[in-house]
């Protein structure tokens, strides 16, 4: 785009730089200040509907091209590989004043997923990997409604989109000033529904939804959260076209803000109570729907419960939203209200499950149960579905309300109570629940279940994360949590099912009482480059009896809270192998001095390692510790022979001034290479060292003479330009129309402004059919930006670029 740099420029570099380079940028001491770990941030459309192909865009940072993909979930299938790069039509963002603070720039790439006609409902979990490691499991969901899928522009109200309910729309707000808004029609008496799924798809997006009825202004809504994601529900009342408006919370975007919000007349279910049952059995239960007007609708529904214990997805009738429901191992009840007091306490014969609700803010739920001294119990308090606002308190008392045990929900790491308690006699005792946030807060939807039953010593495993990644040589500590119940407090041993060869693992051996463990998976240097799925299990002797459970890892599909749209954990963890680095890259850490509106050449050197000799592709890294304020690094490609060569720095010329002291740009770099067992790798390496600018004033500056250019589609029209030049720069320039391209109709021959000359003339041509290749229908905008640009090159050899825009009116 820029050209090439001239060797006399290079050469000179080279000179300046010689004393360093003779000590190698690679001895320098210096800590790399980004985090290079590959990382996916978003797929879109975020979900398919059943039965289609889906096009789709996989965002990441730190995976080179052509990193591997991989789709999880039946009835789903899509490439091994990702296609070319890609980007979408983005609203474009104001321009800021660029800060201090780290930043990324997420790369997109080409993909396809087959949906099968067939295939279960709810979400799929995808994850990408190369020679450098893999990321965490995302959801792709897979949809039965029709599906849409946003185009800009729409962020301004007589630019909704269309759509006819039911639908599904895939968006993105993927700008600092998009909007985005769709217009629909209701006919009086429809109850519609409108579900954003953002935040628990694990999108950047915060975000808020209007609805805006015929006359142009906002209606009341009922709306709840589920999880960070809101939910409205409107009654409608007036005939005509509505609108809805989705935005972020903050002005913040991003092609990771993506979300799926889908708009029916199906209830919507916000829970259901009871929230749970037997395993196995029928299950009568009111499914709390959004009634529009204010208030929650209760549908009677009768489930039969699957044997799997745990929390279980299910759809009540169909259309209706899938909600959580916990399948247990006990008898069930329900409380009745009038429990206020202890001397009102409900009968609580246990081992039972008795589900509850803090009916009002003032509820005071009280429990009455007979223990014996040798028969040690478990209290456990949990509340369904996750996003629930109560907040239980449990406390275990006398007959006379004097405290024995107490635990807070927000006492504990997963909100869920779990009281092991030793009752100090025969005898009657009380259990009082209570909400944290009593006489503030109560309602229908705050709702508990509280289960008691004899302490039977048991555990559970959990993992943070569902990947791990381990370099050749190297190793990685899983941290895994061991949680114990009915006073298992012994021993267990920690095993990896799947592990590769090349392999060992160190710290299986749990102690008595340890609570956390480190379990180190250990490569040989020799080990193959390969993704493999590894199921971690502890085993315990309990009571004479070898018991063994699984360790539950947590993917990225959920919100801050744990809440996504389906179950957050899977019983397995993605092991990706990485491949020892083949090559490292550095460059002068140390100020050096460039025009604005210039091409800098920066000398940098590359480290080749193990043999490695083939070419690198260069590029700009996705992370940065400042904001570039538009500095691009031209792509470049190291070839096999080289060990220095100069990257290019383009320093626009609409910089700010005095904003940032100078300017910090990580550069990274790209291969792909048969590895020694013969199978492809691709690999992605940051710069260890920045390249450090202060930068300077401009050496000239393209403008136009005209404010604005009016012309008729088949004319031809002179554009004046102008050169303001500094004692700098007095060599000739190139101007030439770069933007809009030649596929709208609109072009213009490149002009020369000799050495020394300040002004020139650029005729640009308008074909009769210009602006021609817009969609049907679309609205044309009355003003088109014409974009020119100047390029020349300093004695040096430095490359100076300017560019000016004149808005073109074209009338009939």
């Amino acid at each position: 785009m820029f050209g090439a740099i001239a060797p006399s420029r290079r050469l000179s570099i080279v000179l300046l730089c010689t004393a360093l380079l003779g000590l190698g940028f690679q001895n320098c001491a210096v800590a790399q200040q980004v985090p290079t770990d590959p990382t996916s941030t978003h797929i879109f459309p975020a979900g398919g509907r059943r039965g289609s192909k889906v096009d789709v865009r996989v965002g990441s940072e730190c995976l080179p091209p052509h990193s591997r993909f991989r789709l999880w979930g039946a009835g789903v299938s899509a490439p091994l590989e990702l296609g070319p790069a890609t980007a979408g039509d983005y609203a474009p963002s104001p321009r800021r004043k660029p800060t201090e603070l780290p930043i990324t720039y997420v790369r997109e790439w080409q993909s396809q997923i087959e949906i099968g006609a067939e295939a279960p409902l709810g979400a799929k979990l995808w994850r990408l990997s190369c020679a450098r490691g893999g990321t965490g499991g995302r959801p792709f969901i897979v949809g039965d409604l029709p599906e849409f899928i946003e185009t800009e522009p729409n962020s301004r109200p007589h630019e909704a989109q269309k759509v006819t309910l039911p639908v599904t729309i895939n968006g993105q707000i993927a700008g600092e000033s998009d909007l985005d808004y769709y217009s629909f029609d209701a006919q009086p008496g429809d109850l519609v529904r409108v579900d954003m799924v953002a935040a628990r798809l694990g999108s950047a997006l915060d975000p808020v939804i209007e609805l805006y009825g015929p006359n142009g202004s906002r209606v009341a809504v009922d709306e709840v959260r589920v999880g960070a994601d809101p939910v409205l529900a409107y009654k409608v009342v007036s005939p005509g076209e509505y609108r809805l408006l989705v935005s972020n919370v903050n002005f913040h975007g991003g092609p990771s803000y993506v979300y799926r919000v889908t708009i029916s007349t199906a209830p919507f279910a916000h829970f259901a109570f009871p929230a749970g049952g037997t395993a196995g059995a029928a299950l009568k239960t009111n499914c709390f729907t959004l009634s529009g007007e204010g208030t929650l609708f209760p549908l009677p529904e009768q489930l039969v419960l699957p044997t799997a214990l745990g929390e279980q997805w299910l759809t009540a009738q169909t259309g209706m939203n899938a909600l959580p429901f916990t399948v247990g191992d006990l008898p069930e009840a329900i409380e009745t209200e009038g429990n206020d007091t202890k001397e009102t306490a409900t009968e609580l014969a246990w081992p039972l499950t008795m589900n509850g609700q803090f009916q009002s803010k003032t509820d005071d739920d009280w429990y009455r149960l007979a223990a014996r001294k040798d028969t040690p119990l478990t209290i456990e308090c949990v509340t369904v579905p996750r996003w629930s606002p109560a907040l239980p308190i449990v406390t275990v008392t006398d007959i006379n309300g004097g405290p024995l045990a107490h635990l807070s929900a927000v006492q504990t790491p997963r909100g869920s109570i779990r009281i092991e308690w030793a009752p100090p006699a025969d005898g009657d005792y009380r259990i009082r629940v209570r909400d944290l946030q009593q006489g503030v807060r109560g309602g229908p939807e705050f709702i508990y279940r509280l289960g008691v039953r004899p302490a039977t010593p048991d555990f559970s495993l959990f993992l943070k994360s569902d990947v791990a990644n381990v370099v050749q040589g190297g190793r990685a500590d899983l941290e895994v949590a061991v949680e114990r119940r009915g006073g298992f407090n012994g021993p267990l041993e920690l095993k990896v099912q799947g592990l590769p060869e090349g392999f060992k693992i160190e710290g299986q051996q749990v102690a008595p009482g340890q609570e956390t463990a480190r379990l180190a998976l250990i490569a040989d240097a020799d080990a193959r480059s390969q993704d493999v799925t590894l199921t971690i299990t502890g085993v315990a002797e309990i009571a004479g009896k070898p018991v063994e459970r699984v360790a539950a890892a947590t993917h990225l599909g959920h919100d801050a809270d744990g809440v996504g749209l389906g179950p957050t954990t899977i019983d397995n963890v993605q092991l990706t192998v990485m491949h020892k680095p083949v090559f490292k890259l550095y460059c002068n850490e140390a100020y050096q001095y460039a025009h604005r509106g210039t091409v800098y050449p920066y000398l940098m050197e590359v480290e080749r390692l193990d043999g490695f000799a083939g070419p690198i592709r260069l590029q700009v890294a996705d992370r940065q510790i400042k904001d570039l304020d538009g500095i691009e690094l031209v792509d470049t490609t190291v070839k096999p022979e080289q060990s220095q060569f100069m990257l290019p720095v383009y320093l626009p010329e609409t910089m700010h001034i005095n904003v940032q002291a100078h300017s910090n740009v990580y550069a990274q770099g790209d291969v792909e290479f048969v590895d020694k067992h013969g199978q492809k790798q691709t690999l992605l390496v940051v710069s260890t060292m920045r390249c450090m600018i202060r930068t300077l004033p401009t050496v000239a500056k393209l403008r136009t003479v005209e404010r604005e250019l009016v012309a008729k589609r088949g004319a031809e029209i002179t554009c004046r330009v102008a050169l303001d030049r500094t004692s700098h720069f007095s060599g000739p320039m190139q101007v030439q129309l770069v933007e809009p391209d030649a596929a709208s109709g609109i072009s213009a021959k490149p002009v020369s402004i000799p050495e020394g000359a300040t002004s020139g003339e650029i005729v640009v041509n308008l074909a009769a059919d210009a602006f021609a290749a817009s969609p049907a229908g679309a609205r044309q905008p009355a003003l088109r930006q014409l974009k020119f640009r100047a390029i020349g090159t300093m004695a040096d050899g430095v490359q100076v670029i300017s560019e000016a825009t004149l808005p073109l009116k074209v009338v009939e």
